[in-house]
């Protein structure tokens, strides 16, 4: 089962990484950014995750909360991607119940595309080519979802090799979106 645009983004109660509690419910009248990651020693995931806080400014002026969910326990999230020191949310889902929840699929073909080995490379230029296997299935393959402020998706985006993420002009036009800003009493047809 997978989501599409227009649908009610389904609502989860979860924790981060550092144990604190965190509800989609409470980000109504925010724009949301979920973003569903691999394992936390992933090397694609963790130069993503460089990328993000590349941009995080912008996705903060543009009014975007991101939120991250891996597949690994708290303590391999703190070790790996915990070092990067991200300011927003990252949820520890090692059993998986958000994956599903969001439809998030593994697909050993994803594997074979020739961009990942791309990627792969750019994460090593980084310092970020380290393996700690063991935290889910192996040929997880990334998704993102973008939740408007009403709790909709805006956008659901499935990737469709393991280094797939939604692309970031996409992001910068669901920011950008100034219909999304409105309250919903203001909108006139």
């Amino acid at each position: 089962m997978t989501l599409a645009a227009g649908q009610l983004a389904p609502s989860f109660t979860a924790e981060t990484f550092r144990g604190e509690p965190i509800a989609l419910e409470s980000f109504r009248g925010q724009k949301v950014w979920l973003g569903f990651y691999r394992w936390a020693s992933c090397p694609l995931c963790n130069l993503r995750v460089s990328e993000v806080l590349e941009r995080y400014a912008a996705f903060e002026e543009a009014g975007i909360q991101p939120i991250a969910v891996f597949q690994s326990s708290p303590g391999n999230i703190a070790k790996y991607v915990g070092a990067q020191d991200p300011p927003f949310p990252i949820i520890a889902d090692p059993d998986m119940v958000l994956y599903e929840q969001y439809g998030v699929q593994v697909s050993w073909l994803g594997m074979l595309y020739p961009r990942v080995m791309m990627r792969a490379l750019r994460a090593a230029t980084k310092g970020l080519l380290r393996l700690d296997l063991g935290d889910g299935p192996l040929a997880r393959v990334p998704a993102d979802f973008l939740v408007d402020p009403e709790g909709l998706l805006y956008s659901a985006y499935y990737g469709s090799a393991i280094s797939d993420h939604i692309p970031f002009d996409e992001i910068d036009r669901f920011g950008a979106d100034l219909c999304l800003d409105m309250p919903a009493a203001a909108v006139t047809p």
